[in-house]
């Protein structure tokens, strides 16, 4: 009695251990984890929802006999393996993202106003959106693959909102695993989003492409003064400047204005040249606003004596108008040429 009841216990413990072994489709191994690179962005300038951030491709990764390794007992050719692939550590923005057919949940990156989306596939099938819910690869029986890729690509997309410059450390954002295997720890190859760097907007560079301009008063007559103070003549001139190169950015543009003729001149009248012959005038320069243009040293510097901000840019021309005008300073004129000499410094913060 005793020999038998330990017979049927020894025949149903290996019946009972073939039945556990045998739901087993093999043995995984993850290798190191799969990397996506993103080089450094510069947002676009308002850009539309959905709108593809960085490169217009998305961002590939890409291990196409490296993400899992696999062995296989006889009995394992009997049952059925899938590799699968899911998100985490990251929280849905609620929007969707469609490329190349795919429409992919669009997952919050920690920077305002960009998200990402991602596709994956095994090498030899058709690409699935990555979601939260485990998204089927590759599903198969026999042959089973001893060694097991992935492809994928991820896209930066616009959510919505100012984009703000930050930086997101590298985190795992996917995991892909071998289902129905006994998988070595931590039982799943992870996917790494490496640091993701939103940089600020390029400021344009700008240049003066007037660097010299005439403004002739041509002939004045005398009589068309009525007093010190009185003006007469006028002509208006610009200085251009062209900004170019920017992405978004913007530029504060200053100048100063440095009477020539006597640099130490803080006034708002300009000097008239040694070699000018008329006494009792002298030459006034008008900015917009009808507001006169006072003297300054010829420096770039922040906050240089009658340095004034002439406006703010981004790509493209900047005009400056000015407005050169004779004004009376004593009672008594004498006719003759009369001439001035300014210079301009432009500073661009």
């Amino acid at each position: 009695m005793n020999l038998s009841w330990l017979a049927a216990s020894t025949l149903g413990g290996w019946m009972l251990a073939m039945q556990a072994h045998a739901f087993s489709g093999g043995d995984c191994y993850p290798q190191g984890a799969t990397a996506i690179n993103i080089a450094p962005i510069i947002p676009p300038t308002n850009p539309q929802v959905g709108q593809v951030i960085g490169l217009a491709g998305g961002y590939p990764f890409n291990a196409p006999a490296s993400v899992m390794q696999c062995r296989y007992d006889f009995w394992s050719d009997f049952h059925w393996v899938t590799a699968t692939i899911n998100a985490v550590n990251s929280s849905s923005t609620g929007r969707t993202f469609n490329a190349n057919g795919v429409s992919m949940p669009v997952f919050a990156t920690g920077v305002p106003g960009v998200g990402f989306a991602m596709m994956a596939r095994d090498p030899n099938h058709g690409f699935a959106a990555v979601g939260q819910s485990a998204a089927s690869l590759l599903r198969v029986k026999y042959p089973k693959p001893v060694v097991w890729g992935l492809q994928g690509r991820l896209y930066l997309v616009a959510t919505g909102g100012a984009i703000s410059p930050g930086t997101v450390p590298t985190r795992t954002v996917a995991h892909y695993r071998v289902q129905n295997t006994n998988t070595s720890a931590p039982g799943y190859h992870p996917v790494n989003m490496q640091a993701l760097v939103i940089s600020p907007p390029l400021k344009p560079t700008c240049r003066v492409s007037t660097p010299s301009i005439a403004m002739s008063l041509g002939s004045v007559p005398v009589t068309a003064f009525r007093g010190v103070g009185s003006h007469a003549g006028s002509v208006t001139r610009n200085i251009t400047l062209l900004c170019e190169g920017g992405t978004g950015g913007t530029r504060d543009v200053f100048i100063t204005v440095t009477d020539h003729t006597t640099r130490s001149n803080r006034s708002d009248v300009l000097s008239l040249t040694a070699s000018s012959q008329a006494k009792g005038v002298a030459l006034q320069l008008v900015r917009g606003g009808n507001i006169l243009v006072r003297y300054g040293a010829d420096s770039s510097s922040v906050g240089n004596p009658n340095q004034w901000l002439v406006g703010t840019t981004g790509n493209g021309t900047v005009q400056i108008p000015l407005t050169a005008r004779y004004i009376q300073t004593q009672q008594t004129i004498a006719p003759g040429s009369a001439n001035g000499v300014a210079t301009f410094t432009m500073s661009y913060r």
